[in-house]
């Protein structure tokens, strides 16, 4: 992902650059079945707050889409959910193959979209979404090491209360 896009605030960022799968689903130009494409190029940072994961990928297409998760919707309570999908609202962000062929241009905000999410206690996030051209995106991936609300989950989950059988 050389030539990314750099922090707009000039922090440093947390970035991540992790390995994942990510699966574009589109129509395909002359017979109408989906066709997949995917790839495993995925980078995800913290914002300087930290409070927003961003997401950031490379479509099927070509095309660099950045997603971006308020922290707070992904650990509801501050922990990590194991009861499956939850559908947070998140800002998206598209880069053109175009733009990047050419070496400069701007990113073109799509706006804001539904996102079903899952992430395990142990940091695995699955992210599927529609993109702006109307591609279903699938993102699987681990954040673990930039979220550390996930730390106190790493123990494992704490021990089954036991009945009180051998107390007087």
């Amino acid at each position: 992902m050389d030539g990314g896009p750099t922090p707009a605030d000039g922090e440093d960022d947390n970035v991540v650059v992790t390995s994942g799968d990510v699966t574009s689903i589109s129509d395909a130009a002359s017979d109408g079945e989906p066709v997949a494409a995917g790839g495993a190029e995925i980078a995800a940072s913290l914002t300087a707050d930290p409070d927003v994961l961003n997401i950031a990928f490379v479509t099927g297409g070509g095309d660099v889409q950045f997603v971006q998760i308020p922290v707070a919707e992904l650990l509801p309570g501050g922990v990590a959910s194991t009861d499956g999908d939850v559908v947070v609202s998140a800002e998206l962000t598209a880069l053109s193959i175009d733009v990047i062929n050419s070496g400069g241009g701007a990113a073109t905000p799509v706006g804001t979209v539904a996102v079903a999410t899952s992430l395990s206690p142990d940091g695995d996030l699955n992210l599927s979404f529609v993109d702006g051209n109307g591609d279903m995106q699938l993102i699987e991936t681990n954040v673990a090491q930039l979220l550390p609300g996930l730390s106190a989950a790493d123990d494992g989950p704490p021990p089954a209360a036991q009945p009180d059988s051998a107390d007087p």
